[in-house]
């Protein structure tokens, strides 16, 4: 099979400009109920959490924690939101949201996170992509007895602390979002970022190993693995396939959506734990969100369904690779993806 020797654009699949712009409307209030749900879904896992590994039996931790891990990811995904400027048109509103509700509650600076995101669109699976990104797809194959020793460190939180503490390749400069850092920046987000989690801290009525369990650990360790999970899923099949992306508009390609109404496991309890764990707040659609990154999460669906028949006709010609799996788990543990 052959990829097209030219990538696709909205125009190739015949996809109007007033269809995307009508997509592309933001809706502030969206954003701030989905905080709120976020909140609340996220204390009360963690007080159930507490309640069954001290009442029921401490070995349901290796579980549970996984979930806490899940309400990480979905922070994770608000602070994207943020970062692509679509929370609210109002850019300070926005970048607040990004930085001290969302940020600093699971330890991200979120200039930092902004600057290798978008770098991250622009050189998609090539070798200018931001380390932090390709590193999490370098190995795919889970023969591979490197990619358990990678879990490990993930794990452990050894990966965890490398993005916190800046240790970053293929980010040549701080101003890639046309504005440079300001001398104070680093000094600022810790003072942020110790503000915030004392105020989380205090949630816990200042039991610090409670602390450490049940919110610190799931942001170093678990999350990681599952953000690897995810990583190889959505863009590794390049590297399953051996191939070599030099062109980030080829990137595009190789990136995967799963768990649509379309394509998805026959059981929907699968289709739920999966979204609690890795897919919040749409992030699945996530060759659609390369195709268009202005298309708040909400509206995600709705660009999905528009593009989806042009999409299927180019995989059923095999004009492009099949960028529709069923889920997370089976696209990453899968063996061969050219379908």
């Amino acid at each position: 099979m052959k990829l097209l020797n030219n990538t696709y654009s909205l125009r190739d699949l015949d996809i109007r400009k007033d269809q995307t712009i009508a997509l592309e409307k933001l809706f502030d209030y969206k954003s701030w109920i989905d905080l709120i749900i976020l909140y609340t879904s996220t204390i009360f896992i963690i007080f159930l959490t507490i309640i069954c590994v001290n009442k029921v039996s401490v070995l349901l931790y290796p579980l549970l924690v996984f979930f806490i891990a899940g309400r990480v990811g979905a922070f994770v995904q608000l602070v994207h939101e943020a970062s692509h400027n679509l929370i609210s048109k109002n850019k300070k509103i926005n970048n607040f949201f990004g930085s001290w509700l969302t940020g600093c509650v699971v330890g991200l600076d979120f200039f930092e996170y902004q600057n290798k995101h978008l770098r991250h669109h622009r050189y998609v699976g090539t070798s200018s992509e931001p380390s932090s990104d390709s590193e999490k797809y370098s190995i795919v194959d889970f023969k591979n007895p490197k990619l358990y020793f990678l879990f490990l460190k993930d794990l452990i939180g050894i990966n965890a602390f490398k993005i916190f503490l800046g240790v970053e390749k293929n980010i040549p400069e701080n101003n890639f979002l046309g504005k440079k850092k300001k001398p104070n920046h680093t000094l600022f987000f810790l003072l942020k970022l110790s503000f915030v989690q004392f105020l989380i801290l205090s949630l816990f009525r200042f039991d610090m190993l409670n602390y450490l369990i049940f919110w610190l650990w799931p942001i170093l360790g678990p999350h990681m693995v599952l953000m690897r999970i995810r990583g190889i899923a959505e863009h590794g099949l390049a590297n399953k396939l051996k191939k070599k992306i030099i062109n980030p508009i080829e990137g595009k390609i190789f990136t995967r959506t799963f768990l649509t109404n379309k394509n998805s496991y026959k059981l929907k309890l699968l289709n739920f734990f999966e979204k609690i764990l890795i897919g919040s707040f749409n992030v699945y659609y996530h060759h659609e969100h390369h195709l268009n990154q202005n298309i708040p999460h909400y509206n995600l669906e709705k660009f999905h369904n528009l593009v989806y028949p042009k999409l299927k006709n180019l995989i059923e010609e095999k004009l492009i690779f099949s960028i529709y799996e069923k889920g997370y788990f089976s696209a990453a543990l899968s063996k061969d993806n050219d379908s």
